[in-house]
């Protein structure tokens, strides 16, 4: 990858400059962009790339022109005939990005010293899947599609058709509007764990360190769920799935466990054959007693999550446990009844190479759990690793990587059922779930998709409040800090029974 310092932007729009700040930034990471007004001036130098934009003057396109490391390149980007629905602003606006990347593909092709462009063109936000289903739901067969897709984003062909395969394998998941009324999602955050690791972002703290704000945080916790529930169940609101992530939730006891399954289940009116999932992210904080707690209230998903299975690299980013852990966990939870073991996969992590991610892979589909997911690394800025200098995969290795993981799994059955995306991820790489048939997790598609009503309860647990009139969404998200979530509970509980009042009102 080119080490650019400056995009200088030169249009009759100030505001194109922001438009191309994602784009600019998944190529170039760190750059800074600049808008230098409609006049174009002589510019070159050292870590610079200058883009002059032109409008054109009848229908709708761009003539972008581009130098950089000495190089000139001029690509005119035109509305094509074959179009779909899309606000005319959103048009422009993404049609001006196809035409820079466009550009940039020209100008770069054949240097050795670019290591290539996003598999996911013009898109650099978190659900490619949205786009897919729009299309979809607008009445398009697969191969349109596909075609507006390639065409009009500029994405692969590969990153196409997994979007399509996952957006047409959810479509007896995702809920319609009469649904939606009926039934929400709930999560549960524990901000704890064993250790915290290197490459980590969220909002979670050492259990050695911080465990003695664990009985004030469980009450506070607990009292949050209890007003908020009140109100669901006044209202007549079925819960449809729990998810009880982190952190890493099996940190607490077997009996603080069986406390709040049992308040959760209490409170809520769950559904008959309502999904409830566990975290146990760090195999070593799992045991029988914590497992038949699990089953006897109703758990049938809980992750057991590697991220690797070479030791070294557990060593590496402070994980804490063993590979012989990581067995152990899985079989004391096959022996415990639970139906759906999730595995988490991390490709990327510093040090590894191609043969030690496609060793990781091939061990865990043998362990045959019903559901891997597959994450691209990101560091994110909260990650340890953000103030380290390491070693990372480039982009060919990490593709690489990203393709061998992804066949072996559909070589063995498995299917992706849900995907996201990450800035700054590896190789311009995405998170994808697969699971093998009928063992989907439906609280992930719903919390990618964004077609159910879902209340994060806990430190740093994100709530989203749809509106199923026109699927418009507010996200919100309690604070990341133990100290400021407990300090506010009181408000955040009551902001939440406000909503809960205003979907009924709304949509009944």
């Amino acid at each position: 990858m080119l080490d650019m310092n400056e995009a200088l932007v030169f249009s009759e729009a100030a505001e194109d400059a922001q438009v191309l700040f994602d784009l600019l930034r998944a190529h170039f990471p760190g750059i800074k962009v600049k808008h230098c007004g409609k006049r174009y001036e002589d510019t070159s130098g050292e870590g610079l790339v200058v883009l002059h934009i032109k409008r054109m003057l009848t229908g709708l396109g761009f003539e972008v022109r581009i130098y950089c490391e000495g190089s000139e390149y001029t690509h005119l980007e035109k509305s094509r005939d074959e179009v779909f629905s899309e606000p005319e602003i959103n048009r422009e606006r993404r049609m001006l990005r196809l035409a820079v990347f466009r550009a940039l593909a020209g100008v770069f092709e054949g240097k050795e010293q670019f290591a290539g462009l996003s598999p996911w063109g013009v898109l650099t936000g978190v659900r490619p899947t949205k786009i897919a289903r729009r299309l979809f739901e607008e009445g398009f067969a697969t191969e349109r599609v596909l075609r507006h897709l390639v065409l009009d984003y500029a994405i692969s062909p590969e990153k196409a058709e997994l979007v399509t395969t996952v957006v047409q394998g959810q479509t007896a998941f995702i809920p319609d509007k009469k649904e939606a009324k009926k039934a929400i999602g709930i999560y549960l955050g524990i901000p704890f764990c064993p250790s915290r690791c290197h490459y980590c972002s969220f909002p979670a703290v050492s259990i050695k360190k911080m465990g003695h704000l664990l009985a004030d945080y469980l009450e506070g916790l607990k009292k949050e769920i209890s007003v908020v529930a009140a109100a669901v169940s006044e209202r007549n609101l079925l819960v449809q799935t729990v998810y009880i992530g982190g952190g890493t939730p099996t940190v607490l006891s077997a009996q603080e466990l069986r406390e709040l399954l049992l308040l959760v289940k209490q409170s809520f009116s769950l559904r008959a054959g309502a999904e409830i999932t566990v975290e146990a992210g760090r195999p070593d904080t799992l045991n029988e007693d914590k497992l038949r707690v699990m089953k006897e209230l109703g758990v049938g998903r809980v992750s057991v999550n590697p991220q690797t299975m070479q030791g070294d690299t557990l060593k590496r980013i402070g994980r804490g446990h063993t590979v012989e852990d990581i067995f152990n966990a899985y079989e004391l939870v096959r022996k415990a009844g639970i139906s759906v073991i999730n595995m988490d996969l991390i490709v990327g992590l510093p040090g590894e190479t191609v043969r030690d991610v496609e060793e990781t892979v091939r061990s865990v589909v043998n362990l045959g759990p019903e559901n891997i997911t597959l994450h691209a690394l990101a560091i994110k800025r909260a990650a340890l690793y953000r103030q380290s200098s390491i070693k990372l995969p480039g982009l060919r290795e990490g593709s690489t990587m990203m393709a061998i993981t992804q066949g072996t799994l559909q070589e063995a059955g498995y299917k992706p059922y849900y995907l996201y995306r990450q800035k700054e991820s590896i190789a311009q790489g995405e998170n994808v779930g697969y699971a093998l048939p009928d063992t989907e997790c439906l609280y992930n598609i719903e919390m990618i998709e964004e077609r159910r009503f879902i209340i994060g309860f806990g430190v740093g647990a994100g709530s989203k409040f749809i509106n199923v009139r026109d699927w418009s969404l507010h996200n919100q998200y309690n604070p990341k800090d133990i100290g400021v979530y407990l300090a506010r509970l009181d408000d955040i509980a009551a902001m939440k029974v406000d909503k809960v009042k205003a979907f009924v009102y709304n949509n009944f």
